[in-house]
């Protein structure tokens, strides 16, 4: 089954949606640590705890999980939505994860592509609240798979299909924290989880300690 992924367009910190667009790729950041074809979830975390970022901790969570989730779990014809700004560009991954040398620097920057096909642009208006909540995580990439049927029908043009809203709370999401490098935590909230729910979240997670 085909999955659809959240890409922020600014590897190394650049927006490079303008050579998504001319080049039909995608990329993530991370130049100097080689082409990482073929190499695990466990290479990839040891490759970026080493020169030249000797990443450690949450920060080495985030960042390997991100890595891995480009590298290795994104496939041919998977959907692809990218935010820039209030443009919304969606697209189909076209080939597995390839290492192009000639961005790979410190000045340019995103060396690890894969081609995709851009199928549509839409205004962040145009999607569903929905889906537009999900597009608040704080991640380079995110799985939007949960919301796929929607994405689909936005990308190709077609009417979209209705979320379910039989349920008490408009549907869950779940987030996962890295709260030590080889340790992630999931926790699923309601999606319209207010400040004031997640603060007393927080509280409570004060009183999680056994030491």
């Amino acid at each position: 089954m085909a999955n659809a992924w959240l890409l922020r367009p600014s590897p190394h910190g650049n927006n490079r949606m303008r050579e998504f667009l001319e080049d039909n790729i995608i990329a993530i950041g991370w130049p100097g640590i080689g082409d990482l074809s073929g190499k695990s979830r466990e290479q990839i975390k040891t490759t970026l705890s080493e020169p030249p970022y000797e990443l450690t901790s949450l920060e080495l969570g985030n960042a390997y999980a991100t890595v891995d989730i480009f590298v290795n779990k994104k496939n041919i014809n998977d959907l692809i939505l990218v935010p820039n700004g209030d443009d919304i560009h969606f697209g189909i991954i076209k080939s597995d994860y390839f290492f192009d040398p000639r961005f790979d620097s410190d000045d340019i920057g995103y060396s690890h592509q894969r081609k995709v096909e851009w199928l549509s642009t839409k205004r962040r208006t145009d999607l569903p609240m929905n889906l537009r909540k999900s597009l608040k995580v704080h991640r380079a990439t995110a799985d939007l798979s949960e919301h796929y049927g929607v994405i689909k029908a936005l990308a190709n043009g077609e009417d979209l299909p209705q979320y379910n809203t039989s349920e008490s709370v408009d549907t869950l999401v779940s987030v996962d924290y890295p709260l030590r490098p080889d340790f992630m935590v999931n926790v699923k909230v309601p999606r319209d989880i207010t400040r004031t729910e997640s603060e007393r979240l927080g509280e409570f997670i004060k009183t999680l300690f056994f030491e």
